[in-house]
């Protein structure tokens, strides 16, 4: 079984109180996974506006997530 790590993302703070965007994503990650042969091995879960020059360097979780492939050279698809 293949490894995978998830980043869910919601842009604001309301949606990420609401739990909704969060919980829909989390189901669609599970269904992915389960059909393609995955095993889910971390998530890296962020309330982040996506908007901006400086967008990246405001999502830590995001570089988290990338983390443990840059030092590998993989990459996930």
């Amino acid at each position: 079984m293949k490894a995978a790590i998830a980043y869910t993302r919601v842009s604001t703070a309301q949606q990420g109180n609401s739990g909704l965007g969060m919980e829909a994503q989390q189901a669609a990650l599970a269904r992915f996974v389960e059909a393609e042969g995955y095993r889910l091995i971390e998530t890296f879960q962020e309330v982040e506006t996506g908007k901006g020059a400086d967008a990246l360097d405001r999502r830590p979780q995001l570089s988290a997530a990338l983390r443990p492939h840059a030092s590998t050279g993989r990459r996930s698809s």
